[in-house]
């Protein structure tokens, strides 16, 4: 049994038809230290995980978002660490394009649908192949018209 348990956030932002991930900095110990991923971090005390998503990507890209709906949740268990995580996938919406890596992130960037999993680390790569509702949705956004 884990000793910690944490909540994570993450987000598959669209924008026109693009997806945008980032690459977390090398950090001893995260589950994807140094790897792209999908945007997220930590659930904090007395907020909504709404309003987590729209913190977590502001913070790391400076965007503002709209969250439309949950993709998926699943338990992960990171690492190093003697802890798991209770994972929440969001779909949310850029208002515009213009992001820069903050935070954590060492690099962001826009991509077609088509070519995200050959981008994404292998951790959540096989995460999207493994979960059903993840690949079903990025299937949907390929086949989505753009803007």
């Amino acid at each position: 049994m884990s000793e910690k348990f944490k909540v994570v956030v993450k987000a598959v932002i669209t924008y026109r038809g693009d997806i945008l991930i980032g690459k977390k900095q090398e950090e001893k110990g995260h589950p994807i230290s140094g790897e792209w991923h999908f945007l997220g971090g930590h659930l904090e005390h007395g907020e909504t995980i709404e309003e987590a998503i729209k913190r977590e990507v502001k913070e790391e890209t400076g965007l503002e978002t709209e969250v439309h709906h949950i993709i998926d949740t699943m338990a992960f268990p990171w690492k190093d660490e003697k802890s798991d995580s209770l994972q929440i996938l969001f779909h949310c919406e850029a208002d515009n394009d213009d992001v820069e890596a903050k935070d954590d992130l060492e690099k962001v960037k826009w991509m077609e649908p088509e070519n995200v999993l050959d981008k994404l680390g292998e951790t959540e790569a096989e995460r999207v192949r493994s979960r059903e509702a993840q690949a079903n949705f990025l299937e949907k956004v390929q086949k989505m018209p753009t803007l």
